[in-house]
């Protein structure tokens, strides 16, 4: 494109969910900014090959274990004093967030989230919904197993007992 910054602002989207990184765009540039897609081109190829190369069991089989995964977490950070879960895991993703006052919570949350992501050994983004914010771990990575959720969960815990609402 000849005016990038035009094309970035014409198919520029914004969510809550998507506020946690902003590289800005002298670093990387955001490509979902680029498109209609929210993405980039040619996702055809990346769904179709791997089907052919490995199966469709496989992808179930993963799926199966990121499903278990965040069934696991939600029943370990239910366990955790301190912390609200509203609702069940749905899919892979498990939000939680600080009990409390809503501004007081909000603010402790935003501390154990701050804590956990610079442990830089696992990274969570949050959403808003109505002005309680709440961190949302998602689990999709192919590479993320039981032992990275268990050391997630640890985080979590250790970051809650930190930043308490009350403090």
């Amino acid at each position: 494109a000849r005016d990038g910054e035009k094309l970035r602002r014409a198919h520029m989207e914004t969510a809550d969910y998507l506020q946690d990184l902003d590289l800005g765009e002298e670093t990387i540039p955001n490509f979902g900014e680029y498109s209609a897609e929210f993405t980039r081109s040619f996702r055809g190829l990346r769904v179709w090959l791997p089907l052919m190369l490995h199966g469709v069991a496989a992808f179930r089989d993963a799926l199966n274990e990121k499903l278990d995964l965040a069934e696991h977490m939600h029943a370990a950070l239910t366990e955790t004093p301190g912390l609200e879960l509203p609702w069940p895991a749905g899919l892979t993703v498990v939000p939680f967030r600080v009990a409390g006052e809503p501004d007081a919570a909000n603010a402790a949350t935003r501390q154990v989230l701050d804590r956990v992501n610079g442990s830089r050994r696992v990274f969570f983004s949050t959403t808003t919904i109505d002005g309680l914010l709440y961190i949302r771990p998602c689990i999709v990575v192919h590479r993320t197993h039981g032992d990275r959720i268990d050391e997630a969960i640890d985080l979590i815990r250790d970051a809650t007992a930190a930043a308490s609402p009350s403090r």
